[in-house]
């Protein structure tokens, strides 16, 4: 996304982004044009993990919360309500589809926050480290602003 002339639909799409009314628009395709003087933050740095658990262990360890993404397809993970998730014949590590934010970990379990309100343990989930269990570190990546 970028913040000065843009075609009207993609500024619509991301409105909510801004930290500004909407910018001049106009009915041209083509790239948008930057202003940093509109940037809400800068990012400094980025990384995108190794597709590996002790990578993703140690990157929580370093830089705090992760995104990540995992397959939340199966009907198993998505009426989750308590204790490991560990479902390995039903969660497909090679596919990904949905986000959550990783936060913690322990020698059995990944801590999981989701955006599904009060879904699994009170919005969180514990998933079953070691097995890459829904793709868990296939996709992870982080930005330092």
């Amino acid at each position: 996304m970028a913040n000065g002339h843009c075609d009207r639909i993609a500024q619509q799409q991301h409105q909510q982004r801004l930290s500004i009314p909407l910018l001049p628009t106009s009915e041209k395709q083509g790239q948008c044009s930057f202003n940093k003087d509109y940037a809400i933050a800068n990012i400094s740095d980025w990384a995108i993990m190794p597709k590996n658990e002790d990578g993703l262990a140690y990157a929580l360890w370093k830089v705090g919360p992760l995104p990540i993404s995992l397959n939340a397809a199966p009907k198993s993970f998505q009426l989750y309500s308590k204790g490991i998730y560990d479902d390995e014949a039903a969660c497909d590590n090679s596919k990904v589809n949905h986000a959550m934010l990783l936060l913690g970990y322990t020698k059995d379990y990944w801590i999981l926050k989701n955006w599904w309100g009060g879904w699994g343990e009170d919005g969180y989930m514990r998933l079953a480290r070691g097995k890459n269990l829904c793709g868990i570190s296939n996709y992870a990546a982080y930005v330092t602003v």
